[in-house]
């Protein structure tokens, strides 16, 4: 922390502390509340008007006052990006899944800034009309290859989450024409912690997977395999709901370094499970689906009217889907 007693950067990639980061210090503690009440009172209310360029996707939704907006890196100003990230820094430490040492240690206020890439990562932000607040978030985190590598190219860099599982799950899709700037990691894959349950809070995963989706398919062949870690009945369900045929692999023993901030998020008990999946072809489909519901205009009556019809497409699809040909395992 600075002498003023502000945080003063991002919390490194790589700690270059050694110690168990289980322990926590008191001083990491009152900082880790600091950090988490600093982002509470942040509001983002001009967002989506001050975005360089139009929105990979906008979400406007009266009924829940909330709007969700979906950009690259580059099209937010940089106190917004910061904002989201330190948004996402603030979840992470309200569930005790970023080491509160290794942010104190780095004076912390927000996740790391993009490094300078050949293609950018991907935000999609929902925020309440009324407070400005950013009630959930997204991201889609791309390749750090220089070039654009096959899938199955040795001296491709690993994805995160392929690092953390120890697997490759793009090989299984290698062909022409696809390379891996071309694959997207989802992550971090939030709702504000401290919304109180009701209608707002049922509509912010789905307004984040809507304006994921539609980003998706504008960008068209530019996004076309996502891969990440996630947990059964959070981010899987709703993926496979909009239609994603996930490939998951079972039984992988993830880990980070002890010295690496994100350490604690493979500590829980209930442990995240790699995948992937191509982009859906009939994606547009359930995106129409969704849309209707938020913006009023939906026959259906209900969000579990919603989840019935989605789920009802999603497995006659699967039916239909013919094996993946020439797949690995």
């Amino acid at each position: 922390m600075s002498a003023a007693g502000r945080p003063t950067g991002a919390v490194p990639r790589r700690s270059p502390a050694r110690e168990h980061t289980g322990t926590r210090d008191p001083r990491a503690g009152r900082y880790a509340r600091d950090i988490v009440r600093l982002h509470e009172r942040l509001s983002y209310r001009r967002l989506p008007v001050e975005m360089t360029g139009e929105p990979l996707s906008v979400v406007e939704d009266p009924h829940g006052a909330l709007v969700t907006v979906t950009g690259r890196d580059s099209q937010f100003p940089a106190r917004y990006l910061k904002g989201m990230l330190g948004f996402r820094l603030a979840q992470y430490l309200r569930l005790n899944w970023i080491s509160a040492d290794a942010v104190h240690r780095a004076a912390a206020f927000h996740e790391p800034l993009p490094r300078p890439r050949a293609v950018e990562n991907i935000h999609t932000v929902t925020l309440c009309t009324r407070t400005g607040k950013i009630r959930g978030y997204v991201g889609l985190a791309c390749s750090a290859d220089p070039e654009n590598l096959p899938l199955d190219c040795a001296g491709r860099i690993p994805f995160p989450t392929e690092a953390a599982h120890g697997v490759d799950l793009l090989g299984r899709y290698a062909g022409p024409g696809l390379g891996t700037h071309q694959a997207y990691e989802f992550k971090r894959f939030l709702r504000d912690q401290t919304m109180p349950r009701g209608e707002q809070y049922l509509r912010v995963p789905w307004h984040l997977i809507l304006g994921m989706g539609e980003a998706v398919l504008g960008l068209g062949e530019a996004v076309r395999i996502v891969l990440g870690d996630a947990k059964e009945h959070v981010a899987l369900r709703h993926l496979r709901l909009v239609g994603f045929d996930l490939h998951v692999v079972e039984g992988t023993s993830p880990a980070l370094a002890e010295s690496d901030p994100m350490a604690p998020i493979y500590r829980q008990t209930v442990v995240a499970k790699p995948f992937v999946a191509p982009v859906p072809t009939d994606v547009v489909w359930y995106q129409r689906v969704v849309r209707s519901y938020l913006d009023g205009t939906s026959d259906l009556a209900s969000w579990q009217a919603v989840i019935t019809t989605l789920a009802a497409r999603s497995r006659r699809t699967a039916h239909r889907r013919p094996a993946q040909e020439g797949a690995r395992g």
